[in-house]
């Protein structure tokens, strides 16, 4: 049915909106090594992607549905390869390195508050910044694969 298309189409777009953003924002912050703008986005962001999730499980439920009801056959190949690339998202998205970013964020809210060296969280920072900015990359990528293997059908 089309509305499911439809709310599958916008939940997905609000989905990339809120996860790649904040990842992006956390890269940034911490590519720089700057502590206040990391503390800035853990702020705004807060401990965990809600909304970006809630989007991102809201847009699966809808893209089914949207399947079901469109009388689209759930083992077409192009869909087999989205359920494959979104579960290799949800799998970078368990790695340490996105895992830490709140407690990192919140680490940096703590030494803007004089609670903890800032030297401390500078290294904690550098320490993780390869592995936040790989996995930052691997999550724009499987986006990317994502919207074109839906446009595209490839397969």
């Amino acid at each position: 049915m089309l509305i499911f298309k439809a709310l599958h189409i916008l939940s997905m777009f609000a989905a990339v909106t809120f996860l790649i953003g904040e990842a992006l924002l956390y890269a940034r912050a911490i590519s720089r090594g700057d502590v206040a703008d990391l503390a800035t986005v853990r702020r705004l962001v807060g401990g965990r992607p809600l909304f970006g999730v809630a989007f991102l499980m809201s847009g699966i439920v809808f893209g089914l549905l949207a399947a079901l009801t469109g009388e689209i056959d759930l083992f077409e190949g192009w869909l087999i390869a989205a359920y494959v690339l979104v579960v290799a998202m949800f799998l970078v998205n368990a790695s340490p390195w996105v895992q830490r970013l709140p407690t990192l964020g919140q680490e940096a809210i703590e030494a803007v508050a004089g609670q903890r060296p800032v030297e401390e969280v500078v290294t904690a920072m550098a320490a993780s910044r390869r592995g936040i900015l790989v996995v930052v990359a691997l999550n724009v990528l499987l986006f990317v694969a994502v919207i074109a293997d839906m446009v595209l059908k490839p397969f």
